[in-house]
Order: structure tokens, then C-alpha cells, then sequence
């Protein structure tokens, strides 16, 4: 059985708008199916985009978070991405509570006091 993971290294080369600097990825939502077991549909998604060292290029978004927020682009970056997130966190949250441990490795703490610091960061850059 194939372990689901939240971080994934392209193999190839990304198609995203980044696609000379686009490294990784790491699935910040999809939707959970639970039962029996895990799985995911990308419906709605937030894939954040990194380069190979870690640096955060934007996020991606599915078409249905396009139509939920009324936008028509794919790929978001600065302010933008951070609206987005903030937007989402809820949401993310949730969808995170099943990765917990690869975000923390990834990260170095779990999801909620992530998110709590980042929330009071990302609302001060954006004021």
C-alpha cells in the first residue's frame, strides 16, 4: 500500500509558472476521505511551491477555490498567497490534523502553533 505524503520532489520538471526555480511541493489541502482509509481528492487544493532549498516561491490553487474566491488565477504569490492562507486556515488545519508529523518535520512545529505565529506575521504584512 502506498504511503500518502504531503511533500513531494518533482521528478521532472514542474509545469507551474516557477517552473525553472520549482523544486517541491507541499499539499497544504485537499479534500480527506477517511473511510476505510485515508484518501485524498484534489477538488480543492493549496499546493505550496518551493525551491530546492526550501524558499517559498507561491502557491497554486485548484479551480474550484478559484471559484469559491472568485478569482481566475492559478498561481498566487506575496500578499495575495498570504490572503489565500489566511482565508483557508481553517480549513487547512483540519486537512492538516492528518499529516501532523511530516509537517512538523518539514517545518519543525506541528500545525496549529504554526499557523498561530504565522497568522499574527502574515496579518501584519498584509495591514
Amino acid at each position: 500500500m502506498k504511503t500518502l505524503s504531503i511533500i513531494k520532489k518533482y521528478k521532472r520538471k514542474s509545469r507551474s509558472k516557477w517552473q525553472d526555480r520549482d523544486d517541491s511541493t507541499i499539499l497544504l489541502l485537499a479534500t480527506v476521505n477517511s473511510s476505510p482509509m485515508l484518501e485524498l481528492t484534489y477538488d480543492r487544493y493549496i499546493y505550496l511551491h518551493r525551491t530546492d532549498v526550501g524558499e517559498w516561491l507561491g502557491i497554486s490553487i485548484s479551480k474550484q477555490l478559484q471559484i469559491e474566491l472568485n478569482i481566475d488565477e492559478q498561481y498566487h504569490e506575496d500578499e495575495a498567497m498570504l490572503s489565500i492562507l489566511l482565508h483557508f486556515q481553517d480549513d487547512i488545519l483540519n486537512f492538516l490534523e492528518h499529516f501532523e508529523q511530516e509537517f512538523e518535520s518539514a517545518f519543525g512545529i506541528d500545525p496549529l502553533s504554526y499557523f498561530a505565529a504565522a497568522e499574527i506575521r502574515w496579518r501584519s504584512l498584509l495591514e
